[in-house]
């Protein structure tokens, strides 16, 4: 157990580090919306290259930002039904969600990276007259597919478990005390 603990707790430590690194794309996607305003409204100079900047600023944040909102619990969920369910009925629900979960990453995985794979190999570049490289954008696309795999691994055997005892998994406290409480 002090093995499956330490593997939720890293993989959870990684995507909230990857979480974090990729929420400041916010940043530099404001100001360049706020720079191309200026330059449009203020100075009749409007530009070429900023809109498809925040484009791919804004794909690369969203999609690397998955993998956190999964290991949050931020994802849409019908609550409506399933918090009047009790914690071993919700893990069992949670499996089976799973099957859907993983067939669409393990999808979005192989072909996204085929796709990455083929955009690093002939170096793509954008058809606009900036012409800006796609593939870096391009490479999000399967590294957010294993986070968010990885990360899902984590939240299948928290379920397992929980399916399988009626307790809620702790990575913290199975590892260090072998403390199992009951949730209601």
């Amino acid at each position: 157990m002090r093995y499956v603990s330490s593997y939720i707790r890293f993989i959870d430590s990684l995507n909230n580090w990857v979480g974090r690194l990729f929420s400041v794309l916010v940043y530099p996607m404001m100001f360049l919306l706020v720079y191309e305003v200026v330059m449009r409204y203020v100075f009749n100079r409007p530009t070429f290259w900023v809109h498809e900047t925040t484009e791919f600023l804004y794909a690369a944040h969203f999609i690397m930002g998955g993998a956190y909102a999964l290991r949050w619990s931020a994802h849409v969920n019908i609550e409506l039904l399933y918090n009047r369910f009790p914690l071993r009925t919700r893990a069992i629900v949670d499996l089976l969600t799973w099957i859907a979960f993983y067939a669409f990453l393990i999808t979005l995985l192989w072909h996204g990276g085929r796709m990455a794979l083929t955009s690093v190999r002939v170096l793509e570049y954008s058809g606009s007259p900036w012409g800006p490289p796609v593939w870096p954008v391009k490479l999000t696309v399967p590294a957010a597919a294993a986070l968010m795999l990885l990360q899902g691994s984590t939240k299948t055997i928290k379920d397992a478990y929980t399916a399988i005892t009626g307790r809620e998994f702790s990575a913290e406290g199975n590892a260090k005390h072998g403390d199992y409480t009951k949730v209601r």
